[in-house]
């Protein structure tokens, strides 16, 4: 299954072909004439409309919906749209202003994190991700040992390479580690916060492609192997898995759900305002899973919480990664930075990470392909966004507040890890 609603092509955004590129002509006119302006039922339209379309032509296309899918097709596409100049300035200025500055992310991703966490047996989220984080953890040492090796062959040094294309990689995302990283990486060195992070968003932002193009080989590679997938259950350890009962949401409760998770959102901003070293979606993750490991909340309240987070994946996820690439992915500035040899070490260490992952999360009672996205992958990619176009990628968005958990901890992990070493051999 892809992202979004889809008909095997017959049917897009639940319209009939010939109706559904009527939109698409009107939204087009809309976007060239200057009619689409700062506002939130234009950049809705936009996203929704481009959103859904790239993802049937990843899920239809031959070759295409087997190496990549619909939510490749949806980054990719819109970042390529962006970087050949097809995207008219003042359509990417609302894009940029609703996806970045108006929230439509926060909006996205704080449903996502609170209905995949509470659409997680209790039980099975504080037991995984027990053995979850050191697999990671230990997973993001060997990625790191090995960008030194390949910051030697790039001529960076070993340091070079763990400061510039290691850390930033693995620092949770550009919001939430590159751009705090470079500013300080700039006091440390005395240098310039703009070049530092000139310097290390490159690594940032391949590693996250590369991983979203990982995600997809690995759904192909579960299909060709399933006995090391557990299609979407990440712990095999032999106990049995609460299977959450089918949902019947009413609009009362996705009312209600949406403020669970606005409100969970802004007890993070609270707490990150109070103690800043920790991000905002950090202390979020924190309180869902305090909330839920103790079950003071309502059974009522848990299901609305996650039915507006199943609502949310199933409306928005193609428009949320067609906004990533419209206004995150830079595919110009990486062109202009990107050498064979950068791109191959990216790769090289975002597969080291990948399958080491997979290995220690084997051992530690994890289906293998499992452990490798949310223990490998959700480890190189751009935070939260980064977490859903990977999961989407993979067909596994079951794994999501695994994935968030170990985000959020690495990257504050690999943040002081980056203040320390700049300190010693900056």
């Amino acid at each position: 299954m892809g992202v979004g609603h889809k008909d095997h092509g017959r049917t897009i955004l639940g319209m009939p072909l010939g109706l559904y590129l009527g939109v698409l002509a009107l939204t087009s006119a809309c976007m060239y004439t200057g009619c689409v302006p700062k506002s939130l039922v234009p950049a809705f339209l936009v996203l929704m409309v481009f959103g859904e379309g790239l993802n049937a032509i990843g899920n239809t296309v031959p070759v295409v919906k087997t190496y990549l899918g619909g939510s490749v097709i949806c980054i990719l596409g819109a970042a390529a749209i962006q970087a050949v100049g097809l995207l008219p300035e003042q359509t990417y200025a609302t894009m940029d202003f609703f996806i970045n500055d108006s929230g439509f992310l926060i909006f996205y991703i704080s449903a996502l994190i609170t209905g995949s966490l509470f659409n997680i047996d209790r039980k099975l989220l504080l037991r995984a991700t027990v053995r979850l984080l050191p697999v990671a953890a230990a997973s993001l040492a060997v990625g790191i040992l090995a960008s030194g090796l390949f910051g030697i062959l790039l001529g960076q040094g070993f340091w070079g390479g763990i400061l510039y294309l290691g850390v930033p990689m693995t620092s949770g995302g550009m919001t939430a580690g590159t751009v705090p990283l470079s500013d300080i990486y700039a006091q440390a060195l005395g240098a310039d916060p703009s070049a530092m992070l000139t310097k290390m968003a490159p690594a940032t932002v391949l590693g996250n492609c590369v991983a979203i193009i990982f995600g997809g080989l690995l759904n192909n590679l579960g299909k060709r192997r399933p006995e090391l997938t557990g299609n979407g259950i990440l712990v095999n350890d032999g106990r049995p898995v609460k299977k959450t009962p089918p949902m019947k949401p009413s609009f009362g409760s996705l009312c209600t759900g949406m403020v669970i998770a606005f409100a969970f959102y802004q007890l993070g901003a609270v707490l990150h305002k109070f103690v800043p070293m920790i991000p905002t979606y950090a202390w979020m993750i924190l309180a869902v899973v305090l909330v839920k490991g103790t079950g003071i909340l309502s059974e009522t309240l848990e299901d609305a919480a996650r039915e507006w987070g199943q609502f949310a994946i199933n409306s928005w996820t193609a428009a949320a990664l067609t906004g990533i690439g419209f206004t995150l992915i830079d595919l110009n500035s990486i062109l202009k930075t990107l050498t064979v040899p950068y791109l191959l070490a990216v790769a090289a260490v975002v597969a080291v990470i990948t399958l080491t992952a997979a290995v220690l999360g084997k051992l530690a009672g994890f289906y293998p392909l499992e452990s490798a996205i949310a223990a490998g992958m959700c480890t190189t990619n751009m935070g939260g966004s980064g977490n859903v176009a990977v999961l989407s990628s993979a067909h596994r968005m079951e794994l999501l507040p695994f994935a968030q958990i170990v985000t959020r901890s690495c990257g504050a992990l690999m943040l002081t890890l980056g203040g320390i070493l700049v300190q010693l051999v900056g």
